[in-house]
């Protein structure tokens, strides 16, 4: 969860401003708390996308807004969704290859920052694409040597993405506080005018 705050100086102006705004002060705090969690919103998809092999429309579907009223100054931005389909990161060869076109070995990476990793487990099996009847194309592997059952391989979740502190949620967290505080400062400003 990330929570902004304000620094002791910077809080006790901006009461002394909120105080001269009166009975504006629910209505501005509240633009600018929508305003900076829209703002967040945004920011976390462009980093989920800047780390992870990921679209930015997989990250922003995944993510809703509950915007600050009122009466509750407080947004919350919430993230839910299952595991994603490894076929939607990047994978080679990103469609099925049969016979002589077939690899001897499928490759996929989840991280920006890694290189195509080997899908092939120790004890020699090996995960490969393919399309279902269906239309879904996707990275599977056998459960041993007989040709089924396969079971379809999935990476991590938009909110384990999101919430990874190191790579994601760490990197957007000050610009969000600072962000609030800018967003609060023009508030006042307007009402004030």
């Amino acid at each position: 969860m990330i929570v902004a705050e304000f620094e002791p100086a910077s809080l006790s102006k901006l009461q002394s401003q909120l105080n001269k705004l009166g009975s504006d002060a629910p209505k501005a705090l509240k633009n600018a708390i929508n305003q900076t969690a829209k703002q967040a919103d945004k920011d976390l998809a462009r980093e989920a996308q800047k780390t992870y092999v990921v679209k930015q429309s997989v990250v922003t579907k995944a993510m809703k807004i509950k915007n600050a009223t009122n009466t509750n100054l407080e947004a919350t931005i919430t993230s839910t969704g299952a595991p994603q389909a490894l076929s939607g990161f990047k994978v080679s060869p990103a469609s099925p290859r049969y016979g002589a076109r077939r690899p001897s070995v499928t490759k996929a990476k989840v991280l920006q920052s890694s290189s195509l990793k080997s899908l092939q487990k120790s004890d020699g099996i090996k995960a490969f694409v393919t399309k279902f009847s269906s239309g879904h194309t996707a990275v599977v592997e056998r459960h041993g040597k007989s040709r089924l059952p396969i079971n379809e391989l999935y990476s991590l979740s938009v909110p384990a993405m999101l919430g990874n502190e190191k790579r994601v949620y760490g990197v957007v967290g000050p610009s969000i506080e600072s962000n609030l505080q800018s967003n609060v400062e023009k508030q006042v400003q307007k009402y004030l005018k």
